[in-house]
C-alpha cells in the first residue's frame, strides 16, 4: 500500500496504518537523528528520543501534509528537520570537571579532537542561520534527499536551494579558513 493511501488511512484513526507507516520509516529517520544528534552525550538515547518526538509531531500533523506538494517522504523530512531544530535551539551542553576528564596525548587522537572541535563549532555556526538554511544544510548532508526534493520539500526553486547551499558553505569555509 503507498504512503497516501495509508496517510488516508491514519487520519480516519487506522491504527494499523500508523503502525505500518512508522515502521516504514523509523530506520530512516532514526538513523537522520543519530547523525544530528552525534554532539550529545548520550548520541543512542537522544537519538531514540527525537525519533520519537519527530512521528508524535508528525502523527499528529498528518493532516496538513499535502501530497500535492510533496512526497511523504519528503514531507517527513521536513518535520524531523524542524523537530532536530528545535531540540537544537533547547540543547546546553552539560559541564564536565577537568578532575573527570580523561588527557590523551597521542598525535592521532590529537587530530581527531581537532575535528571533532572543529565541527562542532560549525555545527554551532550553522545552528545561528536562518532555519531555512538550517533546513538546506541537513537535509542536503544528513539524509539522501536530492536538491530536487529539497526544493520540491522547501517550496522553492531548486536553483535558490543550491545557491542559498553553496553560499552557506562559502561562507563556513571563509569562517573557518584559518582552522582546517
Amino acid at each position: 500500500m503507498n504512503d497516501e493511501k495509508l496517510v488516508r488511512r491514519v487520519i480516519k484513526n487506522d491504527r494499523a496504518a500508523a503502525d505500518i507507516l512508522v515502521g516504514r520509516y523509523y530506520d530512516e529517520i532514526y538513523r537522520f537523528a543519530y547523525r544530528q544528534s552525534m554532539d550529545s552525550r548520550d548520541v543512542k538515547n537522544t537519538a531514540q528520543d527525537l525519533t520519537q518526538e519527530i512521528f508524535i509531531s508528525a502523527l499528529k500533523s498528518l493532516s496538513t501534509y499535502n501530497p500535492k506538494k510533496a512526497g511523504f517522504r519528503t514531507w517527513l523530512y521536513q518535520v524531523a528537520n524542524s523537530r532536530i531544530i528545535d531540540s537544537r535551539r533547547r540543547f546546553r551542553p552539560d559541564e564536565v570537571q577537568i578532575d573527570e576528564t580523561e588527557i590523551y596525548t597521542p598525535s592521532d587522537i590529537t587530530i581527531d579532537l581537532h575535528n571533532k572541535e572543529l565541527l562542532r563549532k560549525i555545527e554551532e555556526h550553522i545552528g545561528t542561520l536562518p532555519s531555512e538554511i538550517q533546513r538546506i544544510f541537513r537535509l542536503t548532508l544528513h539524509s539522501d534527499m536530492t536538491f530536487a526534493q529539497i526544493a520540491a520539500s522547501m517550496d522553492m526553486p531548486e536553483a535558490t536551494v543550491k545557491t542559498k547551499f553553496y553560499r552557506m558553505i562559502k561562507k563556513v569555509r571563509e569562517e573557518f579558513k584559518d582552522e582546517y
